[in-house]
C-alpha cells in the first residue's frame, strides 16, 4: 500500500473543536475555583491568627510580669536571699521554676534551689548584660537544676560605682507558659503552644517540633505565618506561628488542616466541579455521537472495503447498512456496483492470463522438444566425424544446447514464468551434465549446495550457459590425463541482496597471470560474455597445483510482481 499523509481522525477533530469552544467556560471556572481557594486559605489563617494573637498576649503579659518583678526584686536578692524571693514571687508567678544570683564571672552565688557554684548555662548571656544590657530573656534550654524546659529571664546588678557586679535571673517553665497561652477561650479543634527559635515545641499533645525554618522565617518579619505541617500516619495540620513581643518566644496555633468534606475546599471545588462537569458532558455527547452516526458505519465500510480488497466481490454491502444513514447507505451501495464491475474485469483478465500462460508454457514446451531434435541431430553427426576436435566442438556445442532446453523445460514446469527457482533449475542442470561428460567414469566428484533463490527468467539461459563453460572446462583442463578429482558449486545470497555463484575445483590450476593462463579461447570469451550480460562481476583465481575457483557475483534485481 502506498504511503499517504498521515491525518487527525473525524473524531480527534470533532472533539478538539469543542475543547477548543469549551474552554473559556474551564478557565473561567478555573480562575473562580483559584479565587475561592485562596479566599478559604486567607479565611483558615485569620481565624487562626486571631486565636494567635490571644495567645500571645496572654503569654507576653506573664513574661512582662515577670521581667517587671525581676526588676522590682533584683536588689533585694543580693547574694543569699534566692529562696525568700523565690518564695514571694511565687504565688503571683506560677510558672516561676528558680531565683539565681550570678556574680560578675557568671558563676551562681545562691540559688532557691540551694545549690551554688555553677556556671550560667550560656556564657553569652553574661557577656551581654556585662556591657550594659539591662534586660535579657533568653530561648529555650534545658535547666540542670529543674530538669526542664525553660525560658529565663535576667536582669543586671550594677555597683555603687556602675560597673558590673552579676545578675539576677528568674526561670520561667515552658510548659507552664504555654498553660497561659491556652488561657483564652479556643475554637474547637484548635490547639496553643509556644516554640523557641529552634523550633522546639512546648504544651503540643500532636508533635514536639516544626521547621526551624518557619521560625526564623516569622522572627524576620515579626509578623504572623500560617504553614501546613505533614505528618506521618497522621492528618496534615495548619500552623500559625507568631512572635512573643520582642524576645525568642513564639506562639504556635494548630488545628488539622480541613479534609475533603469542608467548608474550606467544597467551594473552590465546586467553583471548577460544575464547569468540568459540563466540560466533559459536552464531550462525551459528542463522542457518542459521532459513535453511533459516523464511525460506528465508516468502520463497517472499512471492513467491507477489506472484504472487497480480498477479492470477495459477491459480498452484499447494503446487506450491512440496513440502520445506516441514507447518505452511508448510498456509499456502500456506490462500493457493491464498483465491486460487481470490479469482479467482471477481475474473471475477464484471469481468463486472458490463463490462455497467455498456457501459450507461453507450449512455447518453451515445443522450443525444448526443437532443441533436444537439435542435439540428436548433433549427436549423430558427432558419430560420424572422425577428427577428435572437430568431435569435442560437436559435443561442446551439444551442451550448451541441452543447457538451453533445460531451462526452457524448468520454465514450463514452473508455476510462475517470469522467475525461476535457480535450486530446482541448477540441480537439473548439473545433474543431467555430469551425467553428458562421463563423470563417474572419469572418477571426477560433484557437490552441489544452493540456497532457495528466484531470479528473473531472463537470468536463467545466461546463468546455464555460464555454469556449462565454468564446468566444462574444469573437467578438460584441471584433471588432465584421467585425473580424479573435486568440483563444488555453491551458490548464495548476500546481506545486500545480490547473489555469488562460486565454482572451485582441486585440479592442476593455473597461473592467472601468466602465458598459459586460458585467457584467448571461446570459452573464457562466452563466460565474460554472459557475465556482461548478467551485469555481473566474474572473478577467477588460481594457483598451480592448489586448484581453481570461479565466482560470479550478480547484484539484486527487482523481482517480478507475483
Amino acid at each position: 500500500m502506498a504511503d499517504r499523509p498521515t491525518s487527525s481522525g473525524l473524531r480527534r477533530r470533532l472533539i478538539v473543536t469543542l475543547v477548543i469552544a469549551l474552554t473559556p467556560v474551564l478557565l473561567l471556572g478555573a480562575a473562580s475555583a483559584y479565587m475561592d481557594a485562596r479566599e478559604a486559605l486567607k479565611t483558615r489563617r485569620n481565624e487562626l491568627v486571631l486565636v494567635a494573637g490571644a495567645a500571645v498576649d496572654g503569654v507576653n503579659q506573664s513574661v512582662n510580669e515577670a521581667q517587671l518583678l525581676l526588676g522590682l526584686f533584683k536588689d533585694d536578692v543580693g547574694t543569699t536571699q534566692c529562696a525568700n524571693i523565690y518564695d514571694k514571687l511565687r504565688p503571683s508567678l506560677p510558672s516561676l521554676t528558680s531565683v539565681i544570683r550570678f556574680d560578675a564571672d557568671g558563676m551562681a552565688l545562691c540559688s532557691s534551689a540551694g545549690k551554688t557554684g555553677f556556671e550560667m548555662s550560656n556564657p553569652d548571656w553574661n557577656r551581654s548584660l556585662q556591657h550594659e544590657l539591662p534586660m535579657l530573656r533568653t530561648d529555650a534550654f534545658y535547666g540542670a537544676t529543674t530538669e526542664d524546659w525553660i525560658f529565663a529571664v535576667f536582669a543586671r546588678v550594677d555597683k555603687p560605682d556602675g560597673s558590673y557586679d552579676g545578675s539576677v535571673a528568674i526561670g520561667l517553665r515552658a510548659r507552664a507558659l504555654a498553660g497561659f497561652a491556652r488561657a483564652s477561650i479556643l475554637p474547637e479543634g484548635v490547639e496553643v503552644a509556644i516554640a523557641d527559635i529552634d523550633g522546639r515545641v512546648f504544651g503540643s499533645e500532636h508533635f514536639a517540633q516544626v521547621s526551624p525554618d518557619w521560625v526564623k522565617a516569622t522572627a524576620e518579619t515579626r509578623a504572623a505565618k500560617m504553614f501546613v505541617l505533614a505528618r506521618k500516619d497522621a492528618p496534615r495540620m495548619d500552623v500559625v506561628v507568631k512572635p512573643v513581643g520582642a524576645s525568642n518566644v513564639f506562639a504556635v496555633i494548630s488545628r488539622e488542616s480541613p479534609g475533603f468534606w469542608s467548608e474550606f475546599t467544597l467551594q473552590p471545588v465546586t467553583s471548577l466541579g460544575l464547569p468540568l462537569m459540563a466540560f466533559s458532558i459536552a464531550l462525551l455527547a459528542v463522542w457518542l455521537a459521532i459513535d453511533s452516526l459516523v464511525l460506528r458505519w465508516l468502520t463497517r465500510l472499512i471492513r467491507i472495503a477489506r472484504v472487497y480488497g480480498a477479492g470477495h466481490y459477491t459480498f452484499r454491502a447494503g446487506d450491512a447498512m440496513g440502520s445506516a444513514p441514507a447518505e452511508i447507505t448510498e456509499l456502500a451501495d456506490a462500493m457493491e456496483d464498483m465491486a460487481a464491475d470490479i469482479d467482471q474485469r477481475d474473471k475477464d483478465l484471469k481468463e486472458a492470463v490463463a490462455v497467455r500462460d498456457a501459450a507461453v508454457k507450449e512455447i518453451h514446451h515445443r522450443v525444448k522438444n526443437n532443441l533436444q531434435i537439435v542435439t540428436s541431430f548433433l549427436n549423430l553427426q558427432g558419430r560420424q566425424l572422425q577428427d577428435p576436435e572437430a568431435r569435442q566442438a560437436i559435443a561442446a556445442a551439444r551442451h550448451r544446447i541441452d543447457a538451453l532446453a533445460i531451462v526452457h523445460q524448468t520454465l514450463y514446469q514452473h508455476e510462475r514464468l517470469e522467475m525461476v527457482s535457480m535450486r530446482q533449475f541448477l540441480t537439473g542442470l548439473i545433474d543431467h551434465l555430469a551425467e553428458a561428460l562421463g563423470t563417474d567414469a572419469m572418477n571426477i566428484t560433484i557437490t552441489q549446495s544452493y540456497e532457495d533463490i528466484e531470479r528473473p527468467a531472463d537470468d536463467a539461459i545466461p546463468i546455464a550457459l555460464f555454469i556449462v563453460e565454468v564446468v566444462t572446462n574444469a573437467i578438460k583442463y584441471a584433471f588432465p590425463d584421467g585425473q580424479s578429482g573435486k568440483i563444488a558449486i555453491t551458490l548464495e545470497s548476500r546481506r545486500d541482496g545480490g547473489v555469488l555463484l562460486s565454482v572451485t575445483d582441486n585440479g592442476a590450476g593455473f597461473d592467472v597471470g601468466g602465458e598459459d593462463a586460458p585467457q584467448g579461447g571461446l570459452g573464457s570469451k562466452l563466460m565474460n560474455a554472459f557475465a556482461r550480460q548478467l551485469r555481473a562481476q566474474l572473478e577467477i583465481t588460481s594457483e598451480p597445483g592448489e586448484g581453481t575457483a570461479i565466482s560470479l557475483y550478480m547484484p539484486s534485481k527487482q523481482k517480478a510482481p507475483a
